[in-house]
């Protein structure tokens, strides 16, 4: 196998940028006692609108006894609701008021930050990695 020094540079530079901005999101969502990975979800359902937690887990790319872990949790803090379905044995998962609310605070937030991390950053640029993003994501599927 051969790797060139361009991809070592761009998985490297990934590698560096990944963990430190994770740590910068979660301080934001700590206020709101969240974690990256429980704010993912609240998102999607925040986007999205009620889904089953297969729904989620499939969307997020998990396995559904995380996300069930997840739902839990979110469902401690208030955010979101479980209510029956057509079928007894689906759950549909809503997000409740204070999810809604804490939805649009955090999203508030999180714009500032994420345009702190991209100043400077054309945004020819910005629409390049994503879409280089976008294809490796591809490529992992």
């Amino acid at each position: 196998m051969n790797i060139t020094t361009r991809e070592l540079q761009f998985f490297g530079q990934y590698a560096k940028v990944h963990r430190p901005m994770l740590n910068e999101i979660n301080a934001v969502l700590a206020e709101y006692r969240l974690f990256n990975s429980q704010w993912t979800i609240l998102k999607l359902l925040f986007q999205e609108g009620d889904m089953t937690p297969a729904e989620i887990a499939t969307r997020q790319q998990v396995e559904k006894p995380s996300v069930t872990k997840i739902l839990q949790r979110l469902e401690e803090l208030t955010y979101i609701e479980v209510h029956p379905g057509q079928d007894k044995r689906e759950k549909w998962i809503r997000l409740t008021e204070s999810g809604s609310s804490a939805c649009h605070e955090i999203m508030g937030k999180l714009d500032t930050l994420y345009k702190g991390f991209l100043k400077g950053v054309p945004a020819d640029n910005i629409e390049i990695a994503t879409a280089v993003l976008k294809n490796i994501q591809e490529n992992l599927n």
